[in-house]
């Protein structure tokens, strides 16, 4: 096996790892801006305030002695002001008379189900040949227990905002799912640098609290990237107009270490856009919008992996790639027998549609998938392949606000499969609103190629999917 040396120009190179360098210190710049304040017009000089304070003092007699002493000026204490209560979760506020400002607000979300999966088939067979067993499954789950804690420091400009999350099927450990600072460049556009989602797919971008059935379409996540170290241009020209653009290290990295990286920057970007009225959030009309409310949308990502790690195994970012019968991408033989993938272009291209009227609503995305210059340790029969699939939801109040019936169908096809989900099922608001709610749904498979332990469907699953998901957020 032989490893190819990149023959990208040195200078090339200095140039794009410049970038973000750059970037950071126009950042710094505008921090210290922010943070250093100016001299306020109301500050005086010590001699000055000395002879002003002699010419105003007043004379005090001092009973029946004749001696006068000045009187004292009143003593000027610093403005400040402290702040605890709950608007839309718990928070503590500060500020102070050198226009210092802090708030760190808390939320947390727990997410519990009951989940039961009957098999169709025993087994199933991937592209490499190998055979995986379908299980039949019966367990209740964790499924993201949260605590966000946001807000800003210093001035209200300068943001953070840090997620923790725990999972049963993650092995019952807590970690840092996002953590980002965001500088406020001016009322329309943001810089945020961190961790956090790469903007592409609609309905991955969306909070998984706001999905209208107990998890996402298979779809969306068979397609979408996931999170990523980088940084982000975020911008809201109008109140009915949003887009993002991002560079970081990659389409899909979550906990990540740099040596699981190559030296390849991915590349995303998002824009909707709400033609009528603002749309507002989630997909449901909880709302009863009195108007139709709609919303288009398109993203878009690209990255390029290539690169092997000290056992001459493909990277750990190059993993998530998957061929449309469940196959993946990477594995020895997924494409001819003993091949194994060094290499690969992937470009996604996503549009999106959302309509809400009076309780009912619907929302739907389509999804273009390009794997380009596929190299290999061998010859393998295709440069090339094309993937493509999408979804489309709906659903409506029985009873406003407090009973709502939704289905969603979506499908995957490739040059190895084309596999489908049908699936419904209600939901139930409690009196609280729409922030605690109960969820059931059945899905039917006919052979998954998605493998996803947050949707509780895997690889190959043919047979019945039941969910009871018990949901709050504070």
């Amino acid at each position: 096996m032989s490893r190819r040396v990149a023959s990208t120009p040195i200078a090339t190179l200095r140039a794009v790892r410049l970038l973000p360098v750059l970037a950071s210190l126009a950042w710094l710049a505008a921090f210290v801006a922010t943070v250093v304040p100016a001299p306020a017009e109301d500050v005086m000089l010590l001699s000055e305030s000395l002879l002003e304070n002699e010419a105003d003092a007043a004379l005090t007699l001092a009973s029946e002695h004749d001696s006068a002493e000045f009187a004292e000026p009143p003593a000027v204490e610093p403005s400040e002001t402290t702040e605890i209560g709950y608007d839309r979760g718990l928070f503590l506020r500060y500020s102070n008379a050198r226009s210092q400002s802090f708030e760190l607000k808390m939320n947390a979300r727990f997410q519990w189900r009951y989940v039961a999966f009957s098999r169709d088939d025993q087994s199933w067979t991937d592209q490499a040949g190998v055979t995986h067993e379908i299980r039949n499954r019966d367990y209740f789950d964790n499924e993201r227990t949260r605590l966000v804690f946001s807000g800003h420091a210093f001035a209200p400009e300068i943001k953070y905002f840090v997620q923790l999350d725990g999972d049963t099927d993650d092995g019952h450990t807590v970690e840092f799912f996002d953590y980002w600072w965001g500088y406020e460049l001016s009322e329309v556009w943001e810089i945020q640098f961190g961790k956090r989602k790469v903007p592409a797919v609609r309905n991955w971008l969306l909070p998984a609290f706001d999905t209208r059935l107990v998890d996402r379409p298979l779809a969306a996540d068979f397609f979408r990237p996931d999170r990523t170290v980088g940084l982000w241009l975020v911008g809201q020209p109008t109140d009915r107009l949003h887009c993002e653009l991002m560079v970081g290290d990659s389409y899909r990295s979550v906990n990540l270490s740099p040596a699981n990286l190559n030296d390849r920057f991915a590349f995303a970007g998002t824009a909707y856009w709400d033609p009528w009225a603002p749309y507002g959030n989630g997909v449901v009309d909880f709302e009863q919008t009195s108007g139709p409310a709609v919303r288009v949308g398109h993203s878009w990502v690209y990255a390029s992996h290539s690169g092997l790690n000290d056992s001459g195994r493909p990277l750990g970012e190059s993993d998530f790639v998957r061929l449309s019968d469940g196959t993946r991408l990477t594995q020895t033989g997924a494409l001819a027998p003993g091949a194994t993938v060094e290499r690969y272009d992937v470009l996604l291209n996503a549009a999106d549609l959302a309509v809400k009227y009076r309780g009912w609503s619907l929302n739907a995305e389509y999804f273009w998938q390009w794997i380009g210059r596929i190299r290999a340790d061998r010859e393998v029969p295709c440069a090339n392949l094309f993937q493509h699939g999408g979804y489309v939801e709906a659903g409506f109040f029985v009873i406003p606000q407090r009973l709502e019936l939704n289905a969603h169908y979506s499908r995957v096809s490739g040059k190895f499969a084309t596999r489908n989900e049908y699936t419904g099922g209600f939901r139930w608001y409690f009196r609280q609103g729409k922030n605690l709610h109960l969820s059931f749904d059945v899905t039917a498979l006919d052979g998954s190629p998605l493998q996803n332990t947050a949707s509780d469907i895997l690889a190959g699953d043919d047979g019945v999917l039941f969910r009871t998901q018990f949901q709050g957020t504070f």
